[in-house]
């Protein structure tokens, strides 16, 4: 691989300061969505990478942080690299670059398999999901005591946290809330109630376990990539980030996460949709 993210000699300056941040890197393109691209690229000892390009402004260093760790406590995310700031045309680039997972996404595959194949995928999202309830953290947030996305924000990139306890987190959370003073009454009261139930425990959080962030090869899982929404959340987050904030899941899809995912409660799912809103 050539080595435009790394290299720091003066004479690449001038040529890298007039590109736009979206050709800072250059490669095989396998991903494009509103700018924010990823490119398969080779070490010249044939290793094969993922170079993950956006804007500095909204590509936290924490998400590479999160992912690593995922990867390191035996979850299928793929390993880091690297994290580099590139100078480029504004905005500035930053890239992340982590190994590839080999295989296709699972949307392109899940209405060709069998039953059995189906029900054999579900099993090992259920075991990837057990790994990430066992890795947990005594905050809400990131590693580090960093905020991390809120997902709650379907119009912007912004962040929030990090929480010392799920009544800090509420606490927030009611300051969103639209409504008279009887409405915020009754879910302070209920959340209140949610508290008293809760184990207190604050884990791994994918945060948008869409199909396209899964990835298949040959009857198994290769792995789970796109990290940006994740966090350390209380243990009924997965569940509502999909059910209510995740808008780009598949109808398809909506099914196979409620055979998969922990559930909670009909009136938690509400709260969260007012929240959003």
């Amino acid at each position: 691989m050539s080595h435009p993210i790394v290299d720091n000699h003066e004479q690449q300056l001038p040529k890298l300061s007039h590109m736009r941040y979206q050709d800072a890197v250059q490669g095989k393109e396998i991903y494009n969505v509103f700018g924010n691209r990823v490119i398969e690229t080779s070490t010249p000892c044939g290793t094969v990478l993922a170079v993950k390009v956006k804007p500095t402004q909204s590509f936290d260093r924490s998400e590479a942080e999160m992912m690593q760790y995922a990867a390191s406590n035996g979850v299928l995310a793929p390993n880091v690299r690297g994290v580099y700031d590139i100078i480029t045309y504004m905005p500035l680039a930053r890239v992340m670059v982590s190994e590839l997972v080999p295989g296709v996404s699972l949307d392109q595959v899940w209405h060709d398999m069998t039953d059995v194949q189906q029900s054999s995928i579900k099993d090992q999202l259920r075991a990837q999901l057990a790994r990430m309830r066992a890795c947990k953290q005594p905050l809400i947030g990131r590693l580090g005591r960093q905020p991390t996305h809120n997902n709650f924000d379907s119009l912007g990139n912004t962040q929030f946290g990090p929480f010392d306890n799920e009544e800090e987190f509420d606490e927030w959370c009611l300051a969103r809330l639209k409504g008279n003073a009887l409405s915020r009454w009754k879910w302070k009261k209920f959340l209140e109630r949610e508290r008293r139930v809760s184990s207190g425990s604050f884990v791994l959080t994918h945060g948008d376990l869409t199909p396209r962030n899964i990835m298949f090869k040959d009857g198994v899982i290769t792995g789970i990539i796109d990290w940006e929404r994740s966090g350390f959340f209380p243990e009924y987050a997965e569940y509502v980030f999909a059910m209510k904030l995740c808008h780009s899941h598949e109808d398809w899809w909506i099914p196979v996460l409620k055979e998969v995912l922990q559930h909670c409660s009909k009136e938690r799912l509400e709260f969260t949709e007012l929240i959003e809103r």
